[in-house]
């Protein structure tokens, strides 16, 4: 009996280190920060700093002087710039993460597993590629605008009140007006100037683009 007893002891034991093991692997992490960052978790806030884990459910926040860079599940990171919100709506083989406020950088590492998708408002983009950009722009008619270029490979960019879809590709941009019409792809001479290191030992990761650039690109008609 002692003998059975061990046993299952031992393969209770065994089975609780793989679910807590299992549960870890898909928590998030953050790399690097300046400034203000904050993650929220069921309404609790904490300051957060390298190392800290961010789980489904979870909020990260940058504060008017924060950036922070962030390694999810499935060989994606993402950089938030400053006063920038983020929820990470699911992690694992479908990666999810929710724009609130603010903007960020995307970038997968090596072969995607599973999806990966950031949603703004009304606006989805799914990765097919490697890199892109979110960002909200100027509120039209109490809805705000959705910014997004791509960097590298290709992103499927939807919206959920028209079924509009619209694949954007490397060196593209669009603009969701009022988040909810799409514009088709184009260059736009405003992204030429994003930082999209991540990466603190390659230099600065600070992004300084203002959006009031990506309206003058507009006014200008400079699609070259």
């Amino acid at each position: 009996m002692g003998l059975v007893r061990g046993f299952l002891f031992a393969a209770i034991t065994a089975c609780a280190f793989v679910v807590s093991f299992t549960v870890s692997a898909l928590d998030g992490k953050i790399l690097y920060t300046e400034g203000t960052v904050t993650v929220t978790t069921g309404g609790s806030s904490q300051d957060a700093g390298p190392g800290t884990t961010v789980s489904a459910g979870d909020v990260v926040s940058t504060g008017a002087d924060g950036l922070a860079v962030v390694d999810l599940s499935n060989a994606t990171q993402i950089k938030l710039r400053e006063n920038t919100s983020v929820t990470i709506g699911a992690l694992g083989d479908n990666t999810q993460v929710s724009l609130s406020a603010g903007a960020l950088f995307t970038r997968i590492l090596g072969k995607l597993a599973g999806t990966f998708s950031v949603q703004a408002g009304m606006t989805t983009a799914g990765v097919r590629g490697t890199e892109f950009f979110v960002a909200f722009g100027r509120t039209v008619d109490q809805e705000p605008d959705v910014w997004l270029c791509v960097n590298s490979g290709t992103v499927d960019v939807s919206v959920a009140s028209s079924g509009q879809h619209v694949l954007v590709p490397a060196g593209k941009g669009i603009n969701i007006i009022g988040g909810a019409k799409l514009t088709p792809p184009r260059g736009y001479r405003w992204t030429k100037g994003l930082n999209w290191n991540m990466d603190p030992s390659s230099g600065s990761v600070e992004d300084h683009t203002s959006m009031n650039q990506a309206y003058d690109d507009l006014l200008n008609h400079d699609y070259n």
